[in-house]
């Protein structure tokens, strides 16, 4: 980091705010917390206490370097951690703390993504409430999305404070290691965790493979199986390390797998904008119904405006995969919102989406279009639909809103409640991969190889596919 922030050497003076407005911001930032369902869930990451002014001694614990610090009483200061929003909750722990006098001034610093400085949060601790204590303190900040926080700490000219060393740790921030760091705990916790009661038997510990597909998330290995290449051949794509493609190969697939894949097999495809599933399946000799929100719809405009939305069948046929006669004849199109999907839309041999259903306005509502899907279906047809699962959290997400982040739990809650109404759902296995492919994030703006688990504002996110039968 190169842009020096604001320092205060003393505590500021707040500005004068109506008690209106006061109670406005903090009613705003409880409502905010509760939104993304807070971040006291989260991993602590440590953060490097002397990194933003490397090489300059401290003054409260001699660490951090050789060179005399350029300012006076600098005891240390932190990278700069971007928020995407929400509290931020920084733990110092000064071992070995020993003082009688003087105070230990603490600034939250923040930078805008245009580098300019914001107003510092300024607290001033005394050093022998510090040593009572322990040496231990929280300060938290409620972060601003974009914006990005470091906090910085500095003696008063009287204080004769001196620690061991300083460790910092940060909860709520949304770096890189903040990141990679919820992935590994799911992956050690919710993730590995069996499944219990009605689910018992149905979430398994399994590795995800196409060549026996189950209900499971996108990894690097099924990439790497024939299969995958064969999909992406019929496909007419070259094979690449993107979470998309592999939806449309897991749905291929899965289809295919469990004996949906037929010739005059009959197939319903809920917001197929301009994917190429549409034109294998007739090229297979199904008959298809490709749906998608009505062009005048105002929800639809976002897709309109990013050449996504499939609106005729001229836009949804992939000659190169399908020659026109035998597309025309099979592939019909139909405006549909998934929300309310026509009753007479019945007897489908298959149905699918790929990744949809997250942008329905709230988990709930995702989770009952996949209800409502399989009363499309015929008796023993196959449903397979795609769409974000969470890696970070089996608590906190984004649950209502354009898009959603679904949970683990809530696949288990879909899954208990089609189980109860008699459908077969394909055992869940919550494997995430073990290879370092498995591990890495793309952060936005996002790359197209790799891209298999991405940075959704605070979460990591991947593609999950869930098949189910329905009763027969």
């Amino acid at each position: 980091m190169t842009v020096n922030a604001p320092i205060q050497s003393r505590p500021a003076s707040l500005p004068d705010r109506s008690l209106l407005r006061l109670i406005a911001t903090r009613a705003f930032r409880w409502w905010h917390d509760l939104r993304t369902g807070g971040r006291r869930d989260e991993v602590a990451v440590l953060l490097r206490p002397f990194s933003f002014w490397a090489g300059q001694t401290s003054a409260l614990s001699g660490e951090g370097g050789t060179d005399p610090s350029l300012v006076p009483g600098y005891a240390f200061h932190t990278d700069y951690v971007p928020s995407t929003g929400g509290r931020m909750r920084y733990r110092v722990h000064l071992p070995g703390l020993t003082g009688t006098r003087g105070q230990l001034i603490i600034n939250i610093n923040g930078l805008t993504e245009a580098g300019e400085s914001v107003p510092p949060k300024v607290l001033a601790l005394p050093i022998d409430k510090l040593v009572a204590d322990g040496g231990d303190f929280e300060v938290t900040k409620f972060g601003l999305p974009g914006h990005s926080y470091a906090i910085m700490g500095t003696l008063s000219e009287d204080a004769d404070a001196r620690a061991e060393r300083v460790e910092i740790s940060l909860k709520g921030g949304d770096s890189s290691d903040a990141l990679r760091a919820r992935l590994e705990a799911a992956r050690r916790e919710f993730l590995a965790a069996p499944g219990t009661g009605a689910l018992g038997k149905t979430v398994v510990r399994r590795r995800a493979t196409l060549a026996h597909p189950i209900s499971q998330m996108c990894t690097a290995s099924q990439m790497a199986e024939p299969i995958y290449a064969e999909w992406c051949r019929r496909m007419d794509n070259a094979p690449t390390r993107h979470r998309k493609q592999w939806e449309f190969v897991f749905i291929l697939r899965a289809l295919e797998y469990y004996g949906a894949l037929q010739p005059g097999a009959r197939g319903l495809g809920f917001g197929v904008g301009i994917e190429p599933l549409s034109s294998i399946f007739a090229a297979a000799g199904c008959e298809v119904v490709a749906t998608d929100l009505a062009a005048d719809d105002d929800r639809a405009q976002v897709w309109n405006d990013t050449y996504q939305l499939g609106s005729n069948l001229r836009q949804i046929h992939n000659p190169q995969l399908c020659d026109e006669a035998a597309f025309f004849e099979r592939v019909s199109y139909r405006p549909v919102d998934m929300n309310a999907i026509p009753a007479d839309l019945v007897d489908f041999n298959f149905t699918w989406s790929s990744c949809a259903y997250e942008h329905l306005g709230s988990i709930e509502a995702g989770l009952t279009f996949f209800e409502n899907s399989l009363k499309c279906l015929a008796p023993g047809g196959i449903a397979v639909h795609t769409t974000e699962l969470n890696l970070s959290s089996n608590s906190s997400t984004l649950d209502k809103g354009g898009t959603v982040i679904f949970r683990r739990r809530d696949f288990e809650t879909l899954a208990e409640r089609l189980l109860a109404q008699g459908h077969e759902v394909m055992p869940i296995t919550f494997d995430s991969g073990d290879t370092d492919l498995d591990r890495f994030i793309d952060l936005p703006p996002y790359s197209s190889d790799p891209h298999l688990k991405l940075q959704l504002l605070r979460w990591v996110s991947t593609s999950f596919g869930m098949i189910v039968r329905k009763k027969s």
